[in-house]
Protein backbone atom coordinates (compact mmCIF):
# COMPACT_ATOMS: atom_id res chain seq x y z
CA UNK A 1 0.00 0.00 0.00
CA UNK A 2 2.69 2.73 0.93
CA UNK A 3 4.80 1.39 -2.08
CA UNK A 4 1.32 2.17 -4.44
CA UNK A 5 0.83 5.39 -2.24
CA UNK A 6 4.28 6.52 -2.85
CA UNK A 7 3.95 5.61 -6.74
CA UNK A 8 0.53 7.78 -7.16
CA UNK A 9 2.20 10.55 -5.39
CA UNK A 10 5.26 10.28 -8.17
CA UNK A 11 2.77 10.57 -11.01
CA UNK A 12 0.90 13.29 -9.84
CA UNK A 13 4.29 14.96 -9.39
CA UNK A 14 5.68 14.60 -12.63
CA UNK A 15 2.14 14.84 -14.06
CA UNK A 16 1.58 18.34 -12.50
CA UNK A 17 5.64 19.35 -13.38
CA UNK A 18 5.14 18.19 -17.38
CA UNK A 19 1.90 19.85 -18.02
CA UNK A 20 3.27 22.97 -16.26
CA UNK A 21 7.14 23.00 -17.41
CA UNK A 22 7.41 24.70 -20.70
CA UNK A 23 11.75 24.02 -20.54
CA UNK A 24 12.77 22.04 -23.61
CA UNK A 25 13.03 18.45 -23.38
CA UNK A 26 16.85 17.25 -23.75
CA UNK A 27 15.36 13.74 -25.95
CA UNK A 28 12.51 13.60 -27.75
CA UNK A 29 11.79 9.83 -28.86
CA UNK A 30 8.47 9.66 -31.71
CA UNK A 31 6.97 6.18 -32.16
CA UNK A 32 4.16 6.39 -35.23
CA UNK A 33 2.00 3.31 -35.23
CA UNK A 34 1.58 1.73 -38.38
CA UNK A 35 -0.81 -1.75 -36.94
CA UNK A 36 -2.04 -3.05 -33.65
CA UNK A 37 -1.98 -6.27 -33.56
CA UNK A 38 -3.35 -8.53 -30.60
CA UNK A 39 -2.11 -12.22 -29.66
CA UNK A 40 -3.74 -14.61 -27.58
CA UNK A 41 -2.92 -17.61 -26.23
CA UNK A 42 -4.86 -20.45 -25.05
CA UNK A 43 -3.05 -24.29 -23.74
CA UNK A 44 -2.39 -27.20 -26.02
CA UNK A 45 -5.06 -29.46 -26.26
CA UNK A 46 -4.14 -32.96 -24.70
CA UNK A 47 -3.05 -35.12 -27.48
CA UNK A 48 -5.98 -38.00 -27.54
CA UNK A 49 -4.13 -41.84 -27.13
CA UNK A 50 -3.63 -43.43 -30.69
CA UNK A 51 -2.35 -47.32 -31.89
CA UNK A 52 0.86 -46.25 -34.54
CA UNK A 53 -0.11 -49.76 -36.14
CA UNK A 54 -3.88 -48.39 -36.70
CA UNK A 55 -4.01 -48.32 -40.41
CA UNK A 56 -7.23 -46.00 -40.49
CA UNK A 57 -4.90 -43.39 -38.38
CA UNK A 58 -3.64 -40.26 -39.84
CA UNK A 59 -0.78 -39.93 -38.04
CA UNK A 60 0.29 -43.63 -38.68
CA UNK A 61 4.04 -43.42 -39.40
CA UNK A 62 3.96 -46.15 -41.58
CA UNK A 63 1.93 -44.72 -44.03
CA UNK A 64 3.46 -42.13 -46.48
CA UNK A 65 0.53 -40.57 -47.44
CA UNK A 66 -0.35 -37.00 -46.29
CA UNK A 67 -2.75 -36.88 -42.72
CA UNK A 68 -6.17 -36.60 -43.64
CA UNK A 69 -7.13 -32.33 -41.61
CA UNK A 70 -9.54 -33.69 -38.96
CA UNK A 71 -12.83 -31.75 -38.70
CA UNK A 72 -12.56 -28.50 -37.28
CA UNK A 73 -8.66 -28.44 -36.80
CA UNK A 74 -7.45 -25.47 -38.00
CA UNK A 75 -10.34 -23.18 -37.43
CA UNK A 76 -9.93 -20.55 -35.50
CA UNK A 77 -12.05 -20.61 -32.05
CA UNK A 78 -14.75 -17.72 -31.95
CA UNK A 79 -13.80 -17.00 -28.26
CA UNK A 80 -9.93 -16.39 -29.25
CA UNK A 81 -11.06 -14.24 -32.27
CA UNK A 82 -13.81 -12.53 -30.30
CA UNK A 83 -10.85 -11.40 -27.51
CA UNK A 84 -8.77 -10.72 -30.35
CA UNK A 85 -11.24 -7.95 -32.01
CA UNK A 86 -12.16 -6.39 -28.77
CA UNK A 87 -8.47 -6.21 -27.61
CA UNK A 88 -7.36 -4.44 -31.36
CA UNK A 89 -10.32 -2.05 -30.95
CA UNK A 90 -9.98 -0.71 -27.03
CA UNK A 91 -6.19 -0.02 -28.14
CA UNK A 92 -5.92 3.81 -27.48
CA UNK A 93 -3.66 4.45 -29.88
CA UNK A 94 -4.47 3.19 -33.70
CA UNK A 95 -2.58 2.73 -36.85
CA UNK A 96 -2.35 6.51 -37.35
CA UNK A 97 -1.91 7.63 -34.26
CA UNK A 98 1.60 7.74 -32.07
CA UNK A 99 3.29 8.46 -29.32
CA UNK A 100 5.93 11.27 -28.73
CA UNK A 101 7.83 11.17 -25.41
CA UNK A 102 9.71 14.22 -24.19
CA UNK A 103 12.13 12.97 -21.58
CA UNK A 104 12.94 16.64 -19.52
CA UNK A 105 13.91 13.97 -16.46
CA UNK A 106 16.57 11.06 -17.09
CA UNK A 107 13.64 8.04 -16.12
CA UNK A 108 10.67 10.31 -17.80
CA UNK A 109 8.56 13.53 -18.91
CA UNK A 110 6.01 14.44 -20.60
CA UNK A 111 4.13 12.42 -22.85
CA UNK A 112 2.13 13.28 -26.03
CA UNK A 113 -0.30 10.20 -27.18
CA UNK A 114 -2.23 10.91 -30.77
CA UNK A 115 -4.47 8.33 -30.59
CA UNK A 116 -5.89 8.16 -34.31
CA UNK A 117 -4.09 10.63 -37.21
CA UNK A 118 -7.04 12.85 -37.37
CA UNK A 119 -7.52 12.83 -32.77
CA UNK A 120 -5.66 15.86 -30.96
CA UNK A 121 -2.72 15.07 -28.65
CA UNK A 122 -3.84 13.90 -25.06
CA UNK A 123 -1.24 15.24 -22.45
CA UNK A 124 0.36 12.47 -19.66
CA UNK A 125 3.66 11.62 -18.49
CA UNK A 126 5.86 8.70 -19.00
CA UNK A 127 8.46 6.94 -17.04
CA UNK A 128 11.42 4.87 -18.10
CA UNK A 129 14.48 4.10 -16.36
CA UNK A 130 17.84 4.61 -18.07
CA UNK A 131 18.56 0.89 -20.12
CA UNK A 132 15.18 -0.22 -19.22
CA UNK A 133 13.07 -1.59 -22.16
CA UNK A 134 9.60 -1.05 -20.34
CA UNK A 135 7.92 2.32 -20.36
CA UNK A 136 5.34 3.14 -18.11
CA UNK A 137 2.40 5.48 -20.03
CA UNK A 138 0.30 7.71 -17.66
CA UNK A 139 -2.81 9.80 -19.33
CA UNK A 140 -5.20 11.50 -16.68
CA UNK A 141 -7.62 12.41 -19.15
CA UNK A 142 -8.65 9.73 -21.05
CA UNK A 143 -7.47 7.53 -18.50
CA UNK A 144 -4.81 5.26 -19.37
CA UNK A 145 -2.24 3.35 -17.40
CA UNK A 146 -0.59 1.11 -19.26
CA UNK A 147 3.67 -0.78 -19.40
CA UNK A 148 5.10 -1.17 -23.02
CA UNK A 149 7.73 -3.45 -23.74
CA UNK A 150 10.36 -1.81 -26.34
CA UNK A 151 11.18 -4.27 -28.57
CA UNK A 152 12.43 -4.51 -32.33
CA UNK A 153 10.84 -6.01 -35.41
CA UNK A 154 11.73 -6.73 -38.69
CA UNK A 155 9.69 -4.36 -41.53
CA UNK A 156 8.87 -5.63 -44.67
CA UNK A 157 12.00 -3.40 -46.30
CA UNK A 158 14.19 -5.63 -44.29
CA UNK A 159 14.76 -2.83 -41.65
CA UNK A 160 14.66 -3.10 -38.15
CA UNK A 161 11.46 -0.88 -36.39
CA UNK A 162 10.46 -0.11 -32.97
CA UNK A 163 7.75 -2.74 -31.57
CA UNK A 164 5.63 -1.49 -28.32
CA UNK A 165 4.22 -4.88 -26.39
CA UNK A 166 1.41 -4.35 -23.87
CA UNK A 167 0.56 -7.65 -21.34
CA UNK A 168 -2.83 -7.98 -20.99
CA UNK A 169 -2.65 -11.88 -19.61
CA UNK A 170 -4.30 -10.88 -15.93
CA UNK A 171 -7.11 -8.51 -17.47
CA UNK A 172 -8.20 -10.80 -19.98
CA UNK A 173 -7.72 -13.84 -17.44
CA UNK A 174 -10.21 -12.25 -15.45
CA UNK A 175 -12.52 -11.03 -17.69
CA UNK A 176 -12.74 -14.65 -19.30
CA UNK A 177 -11.84 -16.70 -16.72
CA UNK A 178 -13.65 -19.99 -18.79
CA UNK A 179 -11.21 -19.05 -21.88
CA UNK A 180 -8.68 -20.70 -20.31
CA UNK A 181 -5.94 -17.74 -21.52
CA UNK A 182 -2.22 -18.23 -21.17
CA UNK A 183 -1.32 -14.82 -22.57
CA UNK A 184 -2.71 -12.04 -24.45
CA UNK A 185 -0.86 -9.25 -25.47
CA UNK A 186 -1.17 -6.29 -27.82
CA UNK A 187 1.44 -5.25 -30.04
CA UNK A 188 2.04 -1.79 -31.21
CA UNK A 189 4.25 -2.04 -34.22
CA UNK A 190 5.49 1.10 -35.40
CA UNK A 191 7.63 2.99 -38.07
CA UNK A 192 10.24 4.25 -35.73
CA UNK A 193 13.80 2.82 -36.03
CA UNK A 194 14.72 0.51 -33.64
CA UNK A 195 17.54 1.07 -31.01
Amino acid sequence: MMKQLKYGTACLLLLAAACGDDSDAFYTAVYPVVRVEAEITLPDPEPGPTDPTDPTDPTNPTDPTEPETKAGENETDPVVERIREEIEAAAPVKAGGSYVLEFTKYNGGRLRIRQTAEADRVRGVFFKDPGATDILVYCPEPAMKYTCAVSAYKAEDGTSKTLLTVDLTEEYQALYPEAGITKAVRREYTSANAK
